[in-house]
């Protein structure tokens, strides 16, 4: 059997063929630009329809497909009528619009109860709020409404017609009850909007239907079918092989985020107040929360880019240049790595990024190891906190693009605490959906045993005593950073 793996972000989308036996047949990725309407700004979902289309034919030339599992971004939706024209596009979750009515919904249900049924506290980011934006400032095209879809389940039900969401993807909605696992009439009903505009919630790794249809004719794709994926984050958490409580996956791009998992509903609300989400997990009785930073690879990239503007000596890259300059132990520079607004837990859109402690003896290099430092205490502040509401980091797979660097993941690992592991290929979530789609056709019994077929390491991390203990005294400094400055913001 070969595994047609597709991951769908904002500005691009990737795919990996899998065989059975875990081998990687075929990447392919394409690009896309966003949508601008005058000032405005939104996922392209016509271009994502058609890049994923023509990624698909060429994945799938001279091979047979058995399955086609998708992981995409949460939050974002198109609006469709009855006749599937799009009649808004997708609004990124960073669009300010939906921020009065997350305030209405915070209102009229309460935050804490909202918490309590959704696992997420109101706010715009999420579907629900834009969904009531365009009801009160788009009632002509609401009114024609006939199905709210996420791009994961939209892109399904290209594929066969039939509407299914996942219910981690379903959780980004800020409308669905991760108790009962279905859309809460109880947030829905108050402000007139059905349950039936959003697609049927179903697990991840369920069989939808066999693929088919005008939009996939002509992909060979004939007796494959469709297996459920799942938001992005969760599917890249399987990929890493995180199956059990206090298991972690890191995804270290351009936004840094650790999904970590736990397997007992806290009742403090407080948790959602500060950031963090409960989202039900592809692995039953599985929940997950998203530890998140804005500035992971976007700050080594403003570095990189608009302070050193390339510059890499004579070495043959500018990463190889840089790492080797890199001092041994704490640099002592204290980075708060808010280059795009704070995260959990302190959720800050106006925190900046600082530097502390520069003299005319620091270097390049130093500032650079700093920021790995920084962006790591910003995590292990973050594995602290959670740690309140019961939720453990006991270890972290790394992913994504800053996992190529060993001298980051070391550094992770000795201020965290914890081992730190990094996978053969950076795209886990390309392998969390093989593993979904394994156990769906029987290739595999379960999640455990697709992790063993699918999920490899390169490389781990362990925390090295002595500089866990220098680190120290720069972890408690740090604590107190943010406090010191926000008045300066």
């Amino acid at each position: 059997m070969n595994y047609l793996c597709i991951d769908v972000g904002t500005t691009g989308c990737k795919c990996q063929m899998f065989s059975g036996r875990g081998e990687i047949l075929g990447y392919f990725f394409e690009e896309y630009e966003f949508r601008r309407t005058g000032s405005e700004i939104y996922v392209d979902a016509d271009a994502i329809r058609e890049k994923v289309r023509a990624m698909i034919a060429r994945a799938a030339a001279g091979r047979k497909i058995s399955s086609v599992c998708i992981s995409s971004l949460g939050e974002s939706f198109v609006l469709l009528d009855k006749e599937d024209n799009i009649l808004f596009y997708p609004m990124l979750y960073t669009d300010p619009r939906g921020e009065e009515e997350a305030a209405e919904i915070a209102a009229r249900t309460g935050a804490e109860r909202a918490f309590a049924v959704t696992g997420v506290f109101p706010h715009s980011m999420y579907s629900l709020s834009k969904l009531l934006w365009i009801k009160k400032h788009r009632p002509e095209l609401f009114a024609r409404a006939d199905k709210v879809m996420l791009i994961g389940d939209y892109l399904g039900y290209l594929l066969t017609g039939k509407r299914a969401i996942d219910y981690a993807l379903a959780a980004r909605t800020g409308a669905f009850d991760v108790e009962k696992l279905v859309f809460s009439e109880e947030l829905l009903a108050p402000f007139g909007i059905s349950s039936s505009l959003f697609s049927a919630p179903m697990r991840a790794g369920s069989i939808v239907g066999g693929i088919g249809g005008e939009f996939a004719k002509g992909l060979g794709l004939d007796g494959a079918v469709l297996v459920l994926g799942s938001h992005d984050q969760v599917c890249a958490a399987l990929g890493a092989g995180a199956l059990k409580a206090g298991d972690a996956a890191d995804g270290m791009g351009t936004v840094e985020c650790i999904t970590v998992l736990f397997d007992r509903r806290t009742e403090n609300a407080e948790m959602g107040r500060q950031g963090y989400p409960c989202v039900p997990y592809a692995e039953e009785g599985m929940y997950c929360t998203y530890i998140l930073n804005y500035s992971c690879g976007s700050t080594v990239n403003w570095f990189r880019k608009k302070l050193l503007h390339g510059y890499r000596g004579e070495e043959a890259d500018f990463f190889s240049y840089i790492e080797k300059g890199m001092p041994e132990g704490p640099t002592g520079i204290l980075l708060l790595p808010y280059f795009g607004g704070a995260g959990t837990p302190y959720q800050d859109l106006n925190a900046k990024g600082a530097v502390v402690n520069l003299t005319t003896e620091t270097s390049d290099a130093m500032v650079y190891k700093a920021i790995m430092e920084g962006t790591a205490m910003e995590m292990r502040l973050n594995a602290e906190t959670a740690g309140r509401y019961g939720i453990t980091v006991k270890n972290v797979v790394a992913t994504g693009g800053g996992a190529n660097s060993d001298a980051w993941l070391q550094i992770k690992a000795d201020i965290q605490d914890i081992p730190v592991r990094a996978l053969r290929s950076s795209e886990g979530g390309l392998c969390g959906c093989a593993m979904l789609s394994a156990v769906a056709l029987g290739g595999a019994d379960n999640l455990e045993e697709a992790r063993e077929i699918f999920v490899r390491y390169r490389k781990e991390f362990l925390p090295d005593p002595a500089a866990g203990k220098a680190y120290r005294a720069q972890y408690g400094k740090y604590k107190k950073l943010y406090h010191c400055i926000k008045e300066m913001f």
